[in-house]
């Protein structure tokens, strides 16, 4: 149920296992560090530490507000030692939240520990702990702080939101945020809000009568099809003399990057009291990939008032689309982990059978044959939608350039040092992968944010076994 987005665990499933644990544990010394001038934060946000922010009504204090934020790390974030015949990660995860006027509202730090008994799974992003914080603040316009201090590493990784908390009513009609899930079910009624349960070996959250793991990131798939949301409705008109009285309606939309309306639907329901927790699917096979608005409009039809709410999601590259749309451009992009051989075939394959071919090559590295998801080929496309937006210049999708293959094999470095040389020199970069001893070295040279790798023979000879021999 949680998302795949793992630079080692794609790795490990390109290439055979021994090659996998080879780059791990070889420590192969990586380049002589270039001098840069300055020396900032990555620019680049790991996909694999998140935060969602969701706010709500708070059932405590009149005229507050409750706020919700889920945390969302996987195992490929934390660095694993060896105890006690399994592997162990400890880490404090920091919550600091900022008012208007620079006052600390609220600071929490907890402690967490995870083990497992396998190693691959501490190279994975199939496994993800997520964490909640809770607190009850003033409408207003917050800086939100989160940090994850691992206990043996220490780069700590940051994220920094504002975030604006509204003022919710009993008396007046009102929506919360859209939480958006990977799963979404009923929970035991006698759970409180808050309870966290065990499924199946996930968490799942509990709020209202709802059971649900949330998408922090919003990234879903068209070959996955479906979007699932949690919202709550508050202030229904208490009058109930005629049959509209009794009623509200809901409507759903999801707008493109152009506003257009790529899904619209509609349903009408029975006012439940003053308040309502509700909780949409909505089928996305037939959406392009690309970012997406889910709009919700509430009117109650008593009194004719109409409240809204937003939240953005992105559509993903099918395979299958994209092959059957543009086979000569999927082949290309499966050149960085495809063997020669591998690509002769796909590029020479009959027309009738191209989709064949191509479903076959996904097969042969799907780590859980026996499930609908293949999780690597999901991963492998999410860093193609991710290259073309980090790292596309003029005529080339961010896929195709030097920093996006690097990005597409490797994964998002742990740092990155960024220098702007003095006249004459060009802008230049270097990509750090501390468990692999490597550091990449891109400059720009040509003005326009195209940065080449130059130590490609390095690269090279650490990515040249991710390629399967020739069968």
């Amino acid at each position: 149920m949680a998302r795949l987005e793992s630079s080692n665990l794609l790795r490990h499933f390109l290439l055979p296992l021994p090659f996998a644990l080879l780059l791990v544990s070889a420590g192969l010394p990586g380049p002589t560090p270039v001098q840069a001038q300055e020396v900032v934060a990555p620019q680049i946000t790991g996909p694999d530490f998140h935060a969602s922010v969701i706010t709500f009504l708070s059932d405590q204090a009149s005229a507050r507000t409750l706020v919700e934020v889920y945390i969302s790390i996987a195992y490929e974030q934390l660095l694993f030692t060896r105890a006690d015949g399994a592997f162990r990660a400890e880490y404090d995860l920091t919550l600091i939240l900022v008012g208007p006027r620079g006052e600390q509202v609220f600071d929490e730090t907890t402690r967490e520990q995870t083990t497992t008994p396998v190693f691959e799974e501490t190279l994975s992003d199939e496994i993800i702990r997520i964490q909640r914080f809770s607190f009850i603040v003033d409408p207003g316009t917050y800086d939100l702080e989160v940090s994850l201090n691992d206990q043996f590493r220490s780069d700590p990784k940051e994220i920094s939101i504002e975030i604006e908390v509204p003022r919710y009513s009993e008396s007046r009609l009102g929506m919360s945020d859209i939480l958006l899930a990977d799963y979404l079910g009923e929970s035991d009624p006698q759970l409180p809000a808050g309870a966290v349960v065990d499924h199946a070996g996930s968490q799942l959250f509990v709020r209202q009568g709802h059971a649900y793991i949330p998408n922090t990131r919003g990234i879903y798939a068209n070959f996955a099809p479906s979007v699932l949301a949690y919202y709550e409705v508050y202030g229904f008109n208490p009058v109930r003399r005629t049959e509209q009285d009794r009623l509200y309606r809901v409507e759903f939309y999801v707008l493109n990057d152009t506003g257009e309306t790529a899904i619209y639907f509609m349903r009408r329901h029975d006012k439940p009291g003053s308040s309502a927790f509700n909780s949409v699917e909505m089928n996305i096979q037939d959406l392009t990939p690309g970012k997406y608005q889910l709009k919700i409009d509430i009117t109650d039809m008593g009194s004719g008032t109409t409240v809204s709410n937003e939240r953005e999601f992105t559509v993903l590259e099918s395979y299958l689309t994209l092959a059957f749309e543009d086979y000569e451009k999927a082949v290309n992009q499966l050149r960085y982990i495809a063997s020669e051989r591998e690509l002769r075939l796909l590029r020479s394959a009959p027309e009738e059978r191209r989709l064949a071919f191509f479903r076959q090559f996904w097969a042969s590295r799907d780590p859980s044959p026996g499930t609908k998801r293949n999780e690597v080929m999901l991963e492998y496309y999410r860093r193609v939608a991710y290259a073309n937006e980090m790292f596309s210049i003029p005529q080339l999708d961010g896929w195709a350039t030097d920093r996006g293959e690097v990005y597409l094999t490797l994964g998002l470095p742990d740092f990155v040092e960024r220098s702007e040389f003095a006249r004459g020199s060009n802008p230049a970069q270097v990509w750090v992968y501390n468990s692999e001893r490597l550091q990449l070295l891109f400059e720009d040279d040509s003005g326009f944010g195209d940065f080449k790798l130059m130590n490609r023979d390095e690269y090279r000879q650490r990515v040249r076994m991710q390629i399967p021999p020739e069968r």
